[in-house]
């Protein structure tokens, strides 16, 4: 019996590992380029070239894990810090946050490659050395206060921190630093600051100026009882007179005082009003005040068009303006006395313009012309208090003011508020 063959096609091996071991190496170079993404394959035999790919396999998941770890970390100090830096053992800037770009106004490029002392002012060189020796023998040094060199030579005040970085052999590789940007602080502790010292004096004035009038009237009301069975109607009248005088002050005094507490509330009440008719109701409550018939008040402005503001803090900076303006009037004949108030309503803004003709002021007289309770010449009778309230309100209201005066000359007044017109 003749047996006959049959030709059997045997897998070709060596060209499934190939392609394999091709797909391994091509997910190597996906893993040099930063690509974690791709696996290789694994055959269901599991020979040592498979094991190669599960090994290949595990190095991609655990690159592609730290990858992650990484970018969320570097998030959450973005989110925490203002500045981050990383250093070199030698102090050599070796990364650089973004925001760290930013707040210094340069590149990243910069930065790279430079040593420590390219952050600070070149007058700091025994502080940046004091700062890494510091380091080196503490390996951290918390909360240090000083500044960081801007591009345009300006200063940057910061907190800053650093931390030695560490390997598994526990050897400093380099230094982490993270610096906060204070400034706005600083200005907030600034503000504070000068708030707290105008408190103390609002205070002590306050107290040394409602004491004076009190005292005086207290005395002539005692100079009374001692005139009144001598029956002389002169002397009562000079006695009055005296006493009213008095009263006046402390008046004027309260008035400011509680004008000023009103400047300081936290909240502005706004409301729709029509500035031309303000100015008038203004001028008109001014009838009887001392010398203002004296003086010519010319008004330009819309006299249908209403604004959206505070009706209350813009009637008190015009009144303290204007009774300023009539106050300080220049005296005698030919003198001509003059108060033009201007206000020009634009889109976003409101320009409000008072400008008279009176005594003016000198160089150190206006240089002090706000500060609290500043009376420019010895025979004021002012409570010295109305241009600081003027300031207080506009700055209250987001605005900005400039204060131009020349001696016998006269004063002017502009006022700058962010202002919402109607239709």
């Amino acid at each position: 019996m003749q047996l006959s063959t049959q030709h059997i096609e045997l897998p070709d091996i060596h060209s499934d590992k190939r392609h394999q071991i091709e797909q391994i190496n091509q997910v190597l170079v996906e893993l040099a380029s930063g690509n974690y993404d791709d696996t290789a394959p694994i055959s269901e035999n599991f020979d040592e070239i498979d094991a190669i790919a599960s090994g290949v396999n595990m190095l991609s998941e655990e690159l592609r894990d730290t990858v992650i770890s990484r970018n969320y970390l570097d998030s959450v100090l973005r989110s925490i810090v203002d500045m981050l830096f990383i250093f070199n053992k030698d102090f050599t800037i070796r990364q650089v946050s973004a925001k760290a770009c930013e707040l210094l106004q340069q590149s990243e490029d910069y930065f790279i490659g430079k040593p420590i002392n390219a952050l600070f002012d070149g007058r700091k060189k025994a502080f940046v050395q004091r700062l890494k020796d510091n380091s080196y023998q503490e390996e951290q040094v918390c909360e240090v206060n000083t500044s960081f060199k801007i591009a345009r030579n300006e200063n940057l005040p910061v907190t800053l921190s650093i931390f030695a970085l560490k390997n598994n052999y526990d050897l400093t590789t380099g230094y982490l630093m993270i610096a906060e940007d204070v400034k706005d602080k600083l200005l907030t502790s600034e503000a504070l600051k000068q708030r707290n010292e105008e408190l103390k004096t609002l205070i002590y004035r306050a107290s040394h100026d409602l004491k004076g009038p009190l005292a005086s009237m207290l005395g002539l009301f005692h100079a009374l009882d001692l005139e009144k069975d001598k029956k002389s109607a002169n002397m009562l009248q000079m006695y009055l007179s005296l006493v009213k005088k008095s009263a006046e002050r402390l008046n004027e005094t309260l008035s400011g005082l509680l004008e000023v507490g009103t400047v300081n509330q936290p909240t502005v009440t706004v409301k729709s009003f029509n500035m031309h008719d303000t100015i008038q109701e203004i001028i008109g409550s001014l009838s009887n005040y001392p010398g203002r018939r004296d003086v010519a008040i010319q008004v330009s402005a819309d006299r249908y068009l209403p604004i959206l503001s505070s009706e209350n803090i813009i009637r008190s900076v015009l009144q303290n303006l204007i009774e300023n303006s009539i106050k300080y009037r220049q005296v005698g004949s030919g003198s001509n006395p003059v108060i033009c108030v201007e206000v020009q309503l634009l889109k976003t803004r409101m320009n409000i313009l008072v400008k008279d003709n009176g005594q003016g002021m000198d160089k150190n007289v206006l240089k002090n012309a706000f500060t609290m309770f500043y009376r420019g010449h010895l025979s004021s009778e002012g409570s010295g208090l109305g241009l600081f309230i003027v300031k207080s309100s506009v700055e209250k209201l987001g605005g900005t003011l400039k204060l131009k005066s020349k001696v016998n000359e006269g004063t002017e007044v502009k006022i700058t508020l962010p202002i919402a017109a109607q239709s």
